[in-house]
């Protein structure tokens, strides 16, 4: 189970990147190879201990509960569907695991004559600029094309809408054949709520949006820790055959309203939308402009499962760059130290957007090809 986010918890966060980033620019525009580093050195001792810290509150703040239902339904659709929360966090911390092999060469190699070494530096930080310009991604909005249609619509003031409930949420397992030799399966998992209504059950599935997959799967996951039971509107976009004629597997997306006043992004199948939009199950209904919904709370960064090997790597990490800082060993050792620590950093870094589904809610349902079965 995740943790709620506390303002204690954010504060640490923030002093420990904080820390991070004075000690790499250090690195970056301060040489001074025949001194011990303390301008390198406490930074990153304060970083240390402020994710010490960060751990701590984290593990002490209260477990992510259910929000309570509440009491009747709005009258209107909100026409203000607010987006996905941009984690700051991870963008922060992205930049600082991308820069770390350079921080490392420049503070080992501090302008000690090397050939290899300045081959080195230079080499880390054309990488750092190559990934700082892919990581510009990061600043983009969460929610893909077709979701923004849906938001583009809502405000205009009219969608497609049916009243369900925040139902049972699944993952699903496919298997199917590679095609590349007798006996190779490959499987994929997608995640998906069940939402309960009058009508047919439909699955609202998490969406493929933002930088990375894991984007719509944290934030059903999220849903599904804190709206189980919540009544409120699905909507789809009054475009939807426009967005199904032109996506290559007939998605189109659907958002979930809940009467608690928050918005639950995703998309549905053409199995699970067609009684709906084509058979007109859901009929067109005026939105209010005036009305908002907002994203749901966001839970903790930290993943005791996930985060807690990698942090130990990256403490390992700190240690080998001990030496060089204190000026303690020759050029040649320094160098080779230095490209340890760097790529520990990296590896440290791994799982920044790493999401790991609590296995308790979720009802496994596993599907096959048809020639699997």
């Amino acid at each position: 189970m995740q943790h709620v986010s506390t303002p204690l918890a954010r504060t640490l966060g923030a002093a420990a990147l904080l820390s991070a980033a004075v000690a790499w620019g250090a690195a970056a525009f301060q040489y001074d190879p025949h001194h011990v580093r303390l301008d390198i050195l406490v930074p990153l001792a304060l970083a240390g201990a402020f994710v010490v810290g960060w751990l701590v509150a984290c593990r002490a703040a209260p477990l992510v509960k259910q929000l309570p239902t509440t009491g009747p339904p709005p009258e209107a659709i909100p026409g203000k569907l607010g987006t996905v929360r941009r984690d700051w966090g991870l963008v922060a911390t992205a930049y600082l695991v991308v820069w770390a092999p350079f921080a490392a060469a420049n503070s080992a190699y501090g302008g000690r004559g090397s050939t290899l070494g300045a081959v080195y530096c230079l080499l880390t930080s054309i990488v750092a600029v190559i990934t700082s310009l892919c990581l510009l991604s990061l600043l983009q909005s969460y929610l893909g094309p077709m979701q923004r249609m849906l938001k583009e619509d809502a405000a205009k003031g009219g969608v497609h809408a049916v009243r369900v409930r925040f139902g049972t949420p699944v993952r699903e397992t496919y298997r199917y054949p590679t095609g590349q030799g007798v006996g190779k399966i490959a499987a994929r998992t997608n995640y998906g709520v069940e939402l309960i209504g009058e009508q047919p059950t439909v699955r609202l599935r998490a969406m493929r949006a933002g930088h990375s997959s894991a984007v719509g799967d944290k934030h059903l996951a999220n849903a599904v820790a804190q709206l189980g039971g919540h009544g409120g509107w699905l909507c789809w976009p009054t475009r939807w055959r426009d967005i199904a004629g032109t996506n290559k597997e007939r998605l189109v997306p659907a958002a979930f309203v809940s009467d608690s006043g928050h918005v639950v992004w995703g998309q549905t199948t053409e199995e699970d939308y067609a009684p709906f939009l084509r058979d007109g199950a859901a009929p067109l209904r005026e939105t209010e402009p005036a009305l908002a919904v907002a994203p749901l709370p966001r839970p903790t960064r930290y993943l005791p499962g996930v985060h807690a090997s990698h942090l130990r790597i990256a403490a390992v990490g700190a240690l080998f760059a001990l030496p060089f800082l204190l000026d303690v060993v020759p050029g040649w050792a320094a160098l080779l130290l230095g490209v340890v620590s760097g790529a520990l950093g990296l590896l440290a870094g791994m799982t920044l957007d790493s999401v790991r589904m609590d296995p308790e809610p979720w009802t496994v349902r596993t599907t096959s090809h048809p020639s699997l079965q």
